[in-house]
């Protein structure tokens, strides 16, 4: 019998606390871009091996690599297409094997319907990727995608080993159609608050989520930012970054693991108290009043955070460092502190949050690639040490300097931020900086990899992954969530809006009508396939 875990990451903090003392001895200097003592552990030999097998050869080929265009390209970059590493990818991979590596973008916000178009018309690129778990079991089920067990096995040495823990979320009907990237950390989201305000307001870091809203009162009242009357002190308001939030309401000894599974998040016992209390801090203006108006992957929070108009928001963990607007933050105003916390708090003084599986994006090569056997190679090539350092630290000396302990450690420089701003997008296989497959410490010490901010991003992912819980994994597709995925996804965010925007006196009507238009459209046949699945996957 299966047994359901939902994990509770305590180890993971242990060893996040242990990386801070790492972090804290690391010093200046360099040892030519390796690791100590590991540099090129398990490197070397792949790495000499496809040089024999890459000598150019045959006729040339052009590999399709899908990209995410995030419309954040810094102003006077180039483009995200062509840039230093496009060129590196072209120069060590492409040319090296006879392969034009070129880059398909598609628009973050619209990846999986861009994504279910190119599919649907036999045009997708040779390689593509989504965080969506519906649609790849959608794709699966009608064929589209190719099966690379025998391909990672011939070509993806690299491979196995650095996604080790996430492969096996990649296997459907016993066959390795995806390869899951691997998420170095599993914190989703962690809650920051602007502490030069609450100090000027002589107000403590808040604990509970009574004294969360009280601070954010205070900031509306008050307004230490000397806004002029602009302030909106809690931000970055959607569905999923309200979970923590509204986690806290959640009655836990009700809901069993079957139930935190199936059941959506709207019929959780608690979760109308949760949104309820949203509701009155928007009538209470302590809320971004034109949240409903931003779209997915919007820059919005971040422009409120640099010009010191947020007093406090919940992206996701680390968020500030790596997409530079703390950074941007301290330019503008020197004094300015953001802190994590971790406010949001049951009645017994726990903090649940939901946190990740060890996966990031599902990669893919669809059934109509052409280049199947170029695509696992240029995936494993990615895989090697020295092409992770480079993908995802960039050029030594110009972006990065090594510490004394092998870590990249950024440097603060316009030139740095405007060449790693999307690094990510380019290293696909890894959420999350990566150092190496032996020592989980030095993974997590790397994600503080800017001195700067070394300590704020140690205890963001903290915090993020206190009491932090994951889905009970069930990898038996559910055709009604494929069928009713993306609808659902959609109308919630209509759920959301109408709800936080409704009138005191109306909210229990608009939620309750909410939800039975939400059960009506799919959540019911979602819930009950999940609940089925869940019987089958676990069945004794």
């Amino acid at each position: 019998m299966r047994k359901p875990i939902r994990s509770s990451m305590f180890a993971l903090v242990a060893l996040i606390l242990a990386a801070s003392l790492t972090l804290a001895g690391c010093g200046g200097g360099g040892n030519n871009g390796k690791s100590s003592g590991e540099g090129n552990s398990g490197g070397n030999t792949a790495a000499t091996n496809d040089a024999k097998e890459s000598e150019p050869k045959g006729e040339r080929i052009t590999l399709k690599v899908e990209l995410f265009d995030r419309n954040n390209t810094p102003a006077g970059e180039p483009p995200i297409t062509d840039n230093f590493m496009t060129q590196y990818i072209q120069k060590n991979f492409g040319d090296p094997n006879n392969i034009d590596v070129e880059f398909v973008t598609v628009p973050r916000a619209e990846e999986v319907d861009k994504l279910n178009v190119l599919m649907a018309s036999g045009s997708a690129p040779d390689i593509v990727f989504t965080y969506n778990k519906p649609t790849v079991q959608n794709y699966v089920k009608s064929g589209g995608l190719t099966d690379l067990g025998p391909l990672i096995d011939q070509h993806g040495p690299n491979l196995k080993k650095v996604l080790e823990p996430s492969l096996p979320y990649g296997k459907f009907d016993g066959k390795q159609y995806t390869l899951p990237a691997l998420r170095v950390i599993q914190a989703q989201t962690t809650t920051f608050i602007r502490k030069d305000w609450l100090d000027q307001l002589n107000l403590p870091l808040p604990e509970t989520t009574e004294q969360f809203v009280d601070a954010m009162r205070a900031f509306k009242e008050k307004d230490p930012g000397k806004t002029g009357g602009k302030v909106i002190p809690y931000s970055y308001i959607d569905v999923f970054h309200m979970m923590p939030l509204v986690n806290s309401f959640w009655k836990w000894d009700e809901i069993t693991d079957k139930d935190l599974y199936s059941v959506p998040r709207w019929l959780q016992p608690g979760s109308k108290e949760g949104y309820r209390l949203l509701n009155q801090m928007y009538n209470e203006g302590l809320i971004d009043p034109d949240f409903a108006l931003s779209d997915d992957f919007s820059q919005a929070f971040a422009q409120q955070v640099v010009n010191s108009v947020a007093g406090a928001g919940t992206p996701n963990t680390n968020e500030p460092v790596y997409n530079g607007y703390y950074g941007n933050l301290k330019t503008n105003n020197p004094d300015a502190v953001l802190e994590a916390i971790d406010p949001f708090s049951t009645p017994d003084g726990k903090h649940p949050k939901p946190v990740y599986d060890p996966t990031g994006a599902y990669i893919m090569i669809p059934a109509t690639s052409k280049n199947a056997e170029a695509a696992v190679k240029y995936l494993n090539w990615m895989a090697d040490p020295n092409n992770i350092l480079v993908l995802q630290n960039g050029e030594e000396g110009v972006s990065y300097e090594m510490s004394e302990d092998g870590l990249p450690l950024l440097l603060n420089t316009p030139e740095a931020q405007n060449l790693l701003y999307n690094y990510y997008d380019y290293c696909i296989i890894l959420n999350g900086k990566y150092i190496s497959t032996e020592d989980p410490n030095k993974n997590i010490a790397a994600n503080a990899f800017d001195p700067d901010f070394k300590d704020f991003t140690v205890k963001s992912i903290q915090v993020g992954t206190n009491d932090g819980y994951t889905l009970p994994r069930v990898d038996i597709a559910v055709d009604a969530e494929i069928k009713y995925a993306k609808i659902l996804e959609d109308f919630e965010k209509e759920m959301l809006a109408k709800i936080v925007t409704a009138k005191a006196d109306q909210f229990d009507k608009v939620y309750d009508q909410k939800v039975e238009e939400y059960m009506a459209m799919g959540g019911t046949a979602v819930m009950e396939g999940k609940q089925a699945a869940y019987d089958e996957f676990y069945k004794k």
